[in-house]
């Protein structure tokens, strides 16, 4: 098995900065932006929507711009707009609440030219027989700088009156998301005048894997939009204490560490349906265990169990997305199959988002609200392995890229 190349270890490195920004003020941005409203948790929904809106118009934008700018300079705008985000937080302050939905344009906007050019890269610079060691490597980056990072917010934010904590830690990730925009200049950029066959993938019919790439990412999306607006807050809910919440994640993270070593060691496109089965299985069984008992304990018996396996999904995840692209064919390029992937994406994100508001609207206990998103999201883990193997039976019946033959 050969070794990362040169432009794939930058392109890493690029990521692990992102990520260790994103990290110190994204473990708690939603309790930042629950406490910056007065605990507007709809306003909070409908941020995010615009932010995913944006995201997506900007990832298709990635695929027009791509003719007269560099993809790498792409990807440097996308650092610099989530920059932006962040420094106009810090600017604006008090007057935060005002402001918060036109924010969201800088935020999504940056996410989505960051992630076009990103899967782009990972396409061109990353043979497919390496994808798997990439992803494991990169949740494996991710888990080490997530072991201190929470403990460290949670004890910042705690240490400082008001909102001040927080104004320091997003000084601190914008210091990150420099290191990742000068990072950049180490890989190769290039331009396209392809164009990316956007609209004539999204009518194609009767080719199974982008109809399971389709549908895999819709629930993918729902699933994680609901997740990411909605547990940091039923933490907090639980514990009322940044602190005690950081200290938990970073716990969390260093058996992630210990795990995701493992994982991007011994992964494979042989053994990716066994694992991805029992990873869905335990999720499943865990958020429907939070439902059912929204205690300390299970809350506690949650993060652990996430701890060792959520990692596993994280590296299968995007390399079966990679896969299905790759193989959907139909006379379009993998490249093709990757952008017009953001529209179920979005629009899964905006599905889950809007069944969180529509919830909050109808019903009065905010907890109520998270048990009923759990089961949601319970459902969707058991359905994203449910989808691909009716769809592509995970690939068995494939001769995998990398080998030629099975035969003498």
């Amino acid at each position: 098995m050969t070794r990362l190349t040169k432009e794939s270890k930058a392109l890493l490195i690029v990521s692990m900065l992102l990520t260790a920004g994103m990290v110190i003020v994204g473990t708690f941005i939603n309790v930042f932006l629950l406490r910056a409203t007065d605990g507007n948790v709809s306003l909070i929904i409908i941020q995010n929507m615009i932010v995913f809106i944006t995201l997506w118009i900007a990832f298709v934008g990635g695929s027009k711009l791509l003719a007269k700018i560099s993809i790498t300079t792409l990807l440097r705008l996308g650092l610099l707009s989530m920059a932006l985000y962040f420094t106009l937080i810090l600017l604006l302050q008090n007057h935060l609440a005002t402001f918060l939905v036109p924010l969201a344009i800088f935020n999504g906007l940056g996410s989505g030219l960051y992630w076009f050019a990103t899967n782009l890269l990972i396409a061109k610079v990353i043979e497919e027989t390496e994808q798997g060691r990439y992803f494991g490597y990169q949740q494996t980056s991710g888990s080490i700088l997530g072991v201190i990072t929470p403990a460290v917010s949670g004890f910042v934010i705690t240490r400082f009156t008001d909102l001040t904590g927080y104004y320091i830690l997003f000084g601190i990730a914008l210091i990150f998301f420099t290191l990742a925009i000068l990072m950049s200049k180490s890989i190769s950029g290039f331009t396209s005048t392809r164009k990316i066959q956007i609209y004539d993938v999204l009518k194609l019919k009767g080719n199974r894997h982008w109809n399971a790439g389709k549908t895999f990412r819709f629930v993918i999306s729902l699933k994680e939009a609901i997740n990411g607006q909605v547990f940091m807050l039923f933490a907090f809910l639980i514990f009322q204490n940044e602190g005690v919440i950081g200290n938990i994640v970073s716990a969390a993270a260093l058996i992630t560490i210990f795990s995701s070593l493992w994982f991007a060691r011994t992964y494979s496109r042989k053994n990716q349906q066994p694992f991805y089965l029992s990873t869905a299985t335990i999720m499943m069984l865990m958020y429907l265990l939070l439902a059912l008992f929204p205690y300390v304990p299970v809350l506690i018996a949650a993060w652990i169990v996430f701890g060792i396996i959520q990692s596993w999904a994280a590296t299968i995840l995007p390399s079966v997305i990679f896969q299905l692209a790759s193989r959907a064919k139909g006379g379009y390029e993998q490249n093709d199959y990757l952008v017009a992937l953001e529209f179920p994406t979005t629009l899964g994100r905006i599905v889950g988002l809007a069944v969180a508001l529509l919830l909050i609207h109808f019903i009065d206990s905010n907890m109520n609200v998270y048990r009923l998103l759990f089961v949601i999201i319970a459902t969707c883990w058991i359905l994203e392995y449910i989808i691909i193997e009716k769809q592509v039976k995970w690939f068995r019946d494939e001769l995998p890229i990398e080998k030629v033959s099975n035969t003498c």
